[in-house]
């Protein structure tokens, strides 16, 4: 079971809190959408026809609804669909295009109040919504995955607005879930979520837009839900069989991409991919060189840390998505997957043991497994890319690869020492930048807080009476078993006896991973001669080249990893054959 600290890692792993309007959208009253008289229609008839409640009924997916006393009309917003009625009416107004009902806007007596009402025939048909109308609420089908989202915006919102919240209240947002994530967010969990979520963003007022897209392994349903201070909730759900498996909130908007002037349609291919079998499979994607009849060698990239897409999308670089079109027209494939914790964020953590293997190591072999028994690609030409915390693991991936199918390996912008102590040395970091720009004080305090945290957090990971088969019931580190894999790792230390082939490569402007950890690999590894280094002046962490000293703001700003860097790589692929 996942515990509410657990969760409370998970959320702040993994939640942005965007600027929000101060404007205020209040949800309407329901006085607002009561009327003093029936309609003249009765009450029998009405039932013939399959008059509801109208606010009851679109609310339950997620749709906003706006009363208007003076033309006797009201609006209903779902997503990107706007729709206009009159009472008493059949003509009505869709997107702006006439549209007429088979029977018109009325009211309804229920429980003694006079409910504005359509026909459920017409509220179907106008919204594009599949279900039935069961229990007082729409109870969309397994297929309509854009009402699934609004029913968990509805459930969300209901669950904010009691206070305290009741596991009545919790109810209709948990059977959206599937039982995979009830188990892993029972109701302190839940709950917790839901303050959170509240706490960040606000309270969800309607569901503004949804993407689907159908990835194989499961159903992405990418809702924007708008909060009544007109800010939004980006949430990703994981759709499985007509129920939510898994949620991600995107920690930061990746928005202002833009292609490099060499990614070029006509010089690669791409197609869908999954990497595992069954229900835990990733998706990803497979890109090809345009030119030749292969095999291609193939190069599987590795992500840092965080919960990264196939893109590694970070603000607004894709360097991932930049290597794989930029190695396909120098003759490379290569493989790249959304990452186990982006995918799965939540039921992840509802593993006891969940380690750095299971994050990242086992997925890049089951990688470079897919790759071998697909004929387009040389299967005595299978690399590895790693970045940053992917770097790191570059050892470990190699130690693990128990069939020997790996040729080579980049390891780019990769710490040398433990991962725990450059958290530390990045806080620190900050700190002494916040000063430097005279910061007010109460900034800096919050600097100096995070550091004395940090520092708390590093004692616990290091604390020696403290393994994965000896952790005390109440130990307060979430995550633990995955800080105790990876505490104390030092990646020179598993290569220094390995004999693959290696590619360290280093931005000179990386405010993450300094350079100076270059030159900590070339000593741990000095005594090999098969493992070429090479330092590019004014890249960043994301090998992206910045012209001031990166702070990491500029992610946000549009970049692409250089042709060199590409020309670089691609060539050392070639060499080391």
């Amino acid at each position: 079971m996942m515990r509410p600290q657990h969760w409370s890692f998970v959320l702040a792993m993994s939640l942005f809190v965007g600027a929000l309007s101060p404007t205020v959208e209040a949800q309407p009253s329901d006085e607002k959408l009561k009327l003093s008289k029936s309609s003249v229609t009765a009450a029998a008839v009405q039932a013939e026809q399959g008059y509801i409640p109208l606010r009851q009924a679109v609310e339950s997916i997620g749709a906003y609804v706006e009363w208007d006393s003076l033309t006797q009309s009201v609006k209903v917003t779902y997503g990107e669909r706007v729709w206009k009625l009159t009472k008493n009416e059949r003509k009505s107004m869709l997107n702006d295009a006439v549209y007429e009902l088979k029977h018109p806007l009325s009211t309804i007596n229920h429980e003694g109040q006079s409910l504005l009402a359509v026909t459920w025939h017409d509220l179907k048909a106008a919204l594009e919504v599949s279900g039935e109308w069961k229990d007082g609420r729409i109870a969309a089908d397994a297929s309509d995955n854009k009402a699934l989202a609004g029913q968990f915006t509805y459930a969300l919102r209901k669950a904010m607005t009691s206070s305290p919240s009741s596991a009545a209240d919790l109810q209709p947002l948990s059977s959206t879930f599937n039982a995979q994530l009830q188990e892993a967010l029972p109701q302190a969990a839940l709950q917790q979520m839901v303050q959170q979520i509240q706490a960040l963003y606000g309270t969800p007022a309607r569901l503004a837009s949804v993407e689907v897209k159908d990835v194989g392994s499961s159903i992405h349903v990418n809702a924007m839900i708008k909060t009544t201070k007109q800010g939004m909730i980006p949430a990703e759900l994981r759709v499985k069989d007509g129920l939510i498996r898994d949620i991600y909130f995107p920690m930061f908007p990746s928005t202002g991409y833009q292609a490099p002037s060499y990614d070029k349609a006509e010089q690669y291919k791409e197609e869908d991919i999954l990497i595992g079998e069954g229900a835990n499979a990733l998706p990803g994607t497979l890109t090809l060189p345009a030119k030749g009849e292969g095999p291609y060698p193939v190069v599987v990239l590795v992500h840092g840390s965080g919960q990264n897409d196939r893109d590694e999308s970070i603000g607004a670089g894709k360097p991932f998505r930049d290597l794989a079109v930029g190695l396909a027209q120098e003759g490379v494939a290569t493989i790249r997957y959304e990452k186990r914790t982006r995918e799965y964020p939540i039921t992840s953590s509802l593993q006891p043991n969940f380690t750095v293997n299971d994050e990242t190591t086992k997925d890049a072999i089951v990688a470079l497994a897919w790759a071998k028994g697909d004929k387009r690609l040389d299967h005595k030409g299978l690399y590895v890319l790693g970045h940053s915390q992917g770097g790191m693991l570059v050892p470990r991936i190699i130690e693990q690869d128990q069939d020997g199918l790996i040729r080579g390996a980049i390891v780019a912008a990769a710490p040398a020492g433990p991962l725990e102590d450059l958290m530390l040395k990045q806080y620190e970091a900050a700190l002494a930048r916040g000063k430097q720009a005279g910061l007010p004080e109460a900034s800096i305090a919050q600097l100096e807080a995070q550091v004395e945290q940090m520092k708390q957090m590093l004692a616990l990971i290091k604390n020696k009476d403290v393994s994965i088969d000896n952790l005390p019931a109440d130990y307060p580190l979430p995550m633990a078993a995955w800080w105790m894999d990876f505490r104390n790792y030092y990646g020179g230390e598993v290569a220094k006896d390995q004999k693959t082939p290696l590619f360290i490569i280093q931005g000179s402007n990386d405010v993450q991973v300094g350079k100076e950890n270059l030159d900590e690999w070339k000593a741990a590894l000095a005594h090999r001669s098969n493992i070429e280094y090479k330092l590019y002046d004014k890249l960043n962490h994301l090998f992206i080249a910045s012209e001031k000293p990166s702070t990491g703001e500029e992610y946000f700003l549009p970049g692409n990893v250089p042709l060199e860097v590409i020309k670089d790589i691609a060539a050392w692929v070639g060499s080391s054959k």
